[in-house]
Formats: C-alpha cells, sequence, structure tokens
C-alpha cells in the first residue's frame, strides 16, 4: 500500500504532471531567477482537477526569458508574456504591477517588479493568486485555498477596487460560479451589483465570451441567476427575467449557438435579429438561432410535416423540440430518439439526392436552362420526402410527365 501511495505521488509530481512547465521553471531558477506557476492550473491542482493550460511567472524581464530559450514567440511582451516553446507552449509573464485603469479595462502602464507577492495581489480572485513552486509548495498570501475550501469566490483585497481595474471581472466572478459551483462573496458581490454601471465600458465580444462559458458551464441556472440578481443583465438589452427559471434546465446540446436561441425564444420582440447584431454573434451563429425559431413556429401546429423533418437537421430539430416545450410549455410528441427515427425515414437527406438533373429535364422539356428547372427540382423534392413518387429516374420521369408537364 506504501508502494502505491509512494508511486502514485512520483506520478503526480509536477514533473510528471505539467513537464513543459517543469523544464521552463527549472531553466529559470538554474538562471538564477524566481519561477512558479499561477492562476487557473494552481487553484485546479488545489481542487484535484486537470488543469487545460498551465501559466508560469517569474521575476525575469521578457528579454532575459527570450536570452534563456530558443524557441520563443512575443505575444504580449508590452505586458511581460512571452511564450516559450518547449516540448509544448508555455506562457511565461514578468512579475508586474499595474497601474490606474481609467478604461476599466487594461492598466495604463504596467510596471515590472522583483516580487511575487506584489504581482499576486494585482489578479482577481484568491483562488487566482496562488502560486506553486515546482516542488509543489503552495504559496498563498491571501487564503485562496481557504476560499477553494468554503467553495467562496472572493476578490483580492478591495473588490471595488478590483472591479474598477477591469470591469469584466465583475461578469467573470459569475461565470467562475457557474462553472465551479462556488457561491460569491457577500463583499465581492456588494460590490458587483453597487458597480455593474460599469460593465457598459467592456466590449460586447468579452462580455459574449462570457455568457457562452457560463451558458457551456454545469450550473447554468446558477449563472444566469447570478446575472440577472447581481443587476449587470440590466445593462444589457433583452428579456432576462421573465424566463430567468428556464435557464435551470437548459442544454447546450454541444453547440454554443443553441444559448442564442434560447435567449431568443424568451423575448416579445419579434426583432431577434437587431438583438443578435448587438451581442455581436456571427452569420453562423444568427442562422442557426432564426432555424431553431422557424422550427419552433412550425412545430406550434401541433407536429413536424416530413417536409419539416427533411428541411431541417436533426441539431435543429432536436434543440426546437426541447425549448419549445421548456420556454412555451408546449406538450412535444418529439424525443431525441423519435426525431432520429423520422428524419433515417425521409427517402432523401437533400435535393442533391434527387436521381434526375437539370441536364435530364432540359432534354424531357426540350427547353433551355432557366429558372423552372429550380422550380421543378423543389416540387420533386416535396414529392420524394412526402412518399408521393420513388427516387428513381423512371418513375420521377413518370411523375414529371404526369403532374408536372401537363
Amino acid at each position: 500500500m506504501k508502494r502505491c501511495t509512494k508511486e502514485w505521488r512520483e506520478n503526480n509530481m509536477m514533473k510528471n504532471r505539467w513537464p513543459a512547465a517543469y523544464q521552463v521553471i527549472e531553466k529559470l531558477e538554474y538562471a538564477g531567477f524566481e519561477a512558479y506557476v499561477v492562476g487557473g492550473a494552481v487553484r485546479d491542482f488545489i481542487r484535484g482537477v486537470s488543469a487545460n493550460d498551465v501559466d508560469v511567472t517569474t521575476n525575469a524581464t521578457p528579454n532575459e526569458v527570450k536570452q534563456l530559450f530558443e524557441h520563443t514567440i512575443d505575444v504580449g511582451i508590452e505586458h511581460g508574456t512571452v511564450l516559450v516553446v518547449v516540448k509544448e507552449s508555455i506562457e511565461v509573464t514578468t512579475f508586474r504591477s499595474e497601474d490606474t485603469y481609467s478604461d476599466f479595462r487594461r492598466p495604463d502602464n504596467v510596471m515590472f517588479v522583483r516580487s511575487l507577492q506584489e504581482d499576486l495581489q494585482r489578479r482577481d480572485f484568491t483562488m487566482n493568486a496562488m502560486a506553486l513552486t515546482k516542488n509543489d509548495e503552495l504559496i498563498d498570501y491571501f487564503d485562496g485555498r481557504a476560499d477553494i475550501k468554503q467553495k467562496l469566490i472572493r476578490a483580492v483585497g478591495d473588490p471595488f477596487k478590483r472591479f474598477s481595474e477591469d470591469a469584466l471581472r465583475m461578469l467573470r466572478a459569475i461565470r467562475f460560479s457557474a462553472q465551479l459551483d462556488f457561491s460569491l462573496h457577500g463583499n465581492t458581490l456588494e460590490a458587483i451589483e453597487m458597480q455593474h454601471k460599469l460593465i457598459d465600458r467592456v466590449s460586447l465580444e468579452r462580455v459574449k465570451v462570457e455568457l457562452e462559458k457560463i451558458w457551456t458551464s454545469n450550473h447554468v441556472g446558477k449563472g444566469m441567476h447570478l446575472f440577472k440578481t447581481s443587476k449587470l443583465a440590466i445593462n444589457f438589452p433583452g428579456d432576462w427575467k421573465t424566463y430567468l427559471d428556464k435557464w435551470n434546465r437548459f442544454l447546450m446540446f454541444e453547440n454554443v449557438a443553441n444559448g442564442w436561441a434560447f435567449f431568443a425564444l424568451m423575448q416579445q420582440s419579434n426583432d431577434i435579429n437587431t438583438l443578435l447584431n448587438f451581442y455581436k454573434c456571427s452569420n453562423a451563429e444568427k442562422m442557426h438561432v432564426k432555424q431553431v425559431l422557424l422550427a419552433v413556429e412550425k412545430l406550434k401546429k401541433g407536429h413536424w410535416t416530413a417536409y419539416d423533418i427533411f428541411q431541417f437537421n436533426e441539431e435543429i430539430l432536436i434543440a426546437a423540440a426541447y425549448y419549445a416545450e421548456i420556454i412555451l410549455d408546449m406538450n412535444t410528441p418529439y424525443e431525441n430518439n423519435d426525431i432520429q427515427r423520422l428524419k433515417a425515414a425521409i427517402p432523401i437527406a437533400s435535393s442533391r439526392e434527387i436521381a434526375v438533373n437539370g441536364n435530364e429535364l432540359m432534354e424531357w422539356k426540350q427547353e433551355k436552362r432557366g429558372p423552372w428547372i429550380k422550380e421543378v427540382l423543389e416540387k420533386l423534392t416535396i414529392a420524394i420526402v412526402n412518399g408521393q413518387v420513388e427516387n428513381e429516374r423512371a418513375q420521377l420521369k413518370e411523375w414529371y410527365f404526369r403532374e408536372y408537364d401537363n
């Protein structure tokens, strides 16, 4: 048993867990500098979960870092960050302190410092303001570990100052709450409620990213409830209140655009495109939302026709059926397996699978190419989908002369 414990510890040591970060730290220390893993990787290590990104901080300046490593990329050198490429890429940032934030987003000046504590105290939340040596010794000036144990999100130092430095931190606090199932410390929540209007200074692109991260979290309802009760939602158009509890049952179906579709179905206004434009949604996202809303509209008749099943892809149908039930309280007759079965029963998946083409239609009609070909193919598609004719050339030709060229 002792051997197993020893093997587990050895396998879990930083040099085995994060070998690239360990290599970077070891080389920096050999050159006489301090270096530590910081940020989310430390937070996740304390929580006992795997970290996706591992960042390193050091008292070496960016130029000193670049001199030590053969392959580096300047990704934010003005802010002290250099990407060091070893077996994988590791962001290395110089200890820094920051000046005033006149735009509530970026520091007016960044000053490199030699103190780890000074670097950590500028960070957003205590759980993100810890450091780890290469031997996994925790440096925790602000009780981040205790806050993690209590499942608390607490701003480092004065929350009013932290949020005035970067107003997006208010929304990040809520996003972390949804991702980690943590609560907001009382002073931190109070600061958000009192300074919520500062979020207007943040670009919509950054806000959109945070909202979508809430929607991809395991506790969407919790996040959206905090978004509303913290008063942050006041600053953004759309009805965030009427269907607030519906977010508890939201499912993304592995497509973040479904968050916007779910939100769009909550609106009283029909001008959804303007709303989506405000939130900087892409054309692909807007098209996806439009398709989900159209499928829901057709479902209001009580069921989808065979052509409806053909017209929308499976992803749209699954989202539309579920969202119509959740938001509009519709008793939809479609479970996921029903949709998959009905979709599989359609003879063709697209008009491109029709057994005749435009050249054959021109031969039959003895007429040149024109808009009429598209019209015929559309009618053929409907006839095939509705089971009026089989997708076989001879039968399609017979149908054409009987039903169309008559």
